[in-house]
């Protein structure tokens, strides 16, 4: 079985994901604000589209888009759309469902 570590982001080391025959390294890396002097963990990505007047907020996507903003909670609460434009908040919250009548 390979031994398996995770470092966290780039060593310059490191010439080779597999350091052997017995050994995997897998390196990730965190995600940062975008905002310039933020260095907090993002928690949303920003994206927005000119043609439609649209803003969009959704939870932190999976992958890095290098059209899209990641923003830490501080500032994803702060903003707002440009003036006529819309801002669509999409990401997923805990949402109660109340049934109007129960099954049975």
């Amino acid at each position: 079985m390979a031994n398996v570590s995770f470092s966290a982001g780039y060593s310059p080391d490191l010439k080779s994901p597999v350091a052997d025959d017995s050994s995997i390294i897998v390196i990730y890396m965190v995600r940062r604000c975008s905002r310039c002097t933020c260095n907090e963990l993002a928690t949303i990505t920003l994206t927005y589209q000119y043609s439609r007047a649209l803003v969009w907020i959704d939870d932190l996507t999976a992958e890095r888009d290098p059209h899209a903003y990641d923003l830490c909670d501080r500032h994803g609460v702060r903003i707002t759309a440009p003036s006529g434009w819309r801002l669509e908040d999409r990401r997923n919250r805990f949402r109660v469902v109340m049934p109007n009548r129960l099954a049975g």
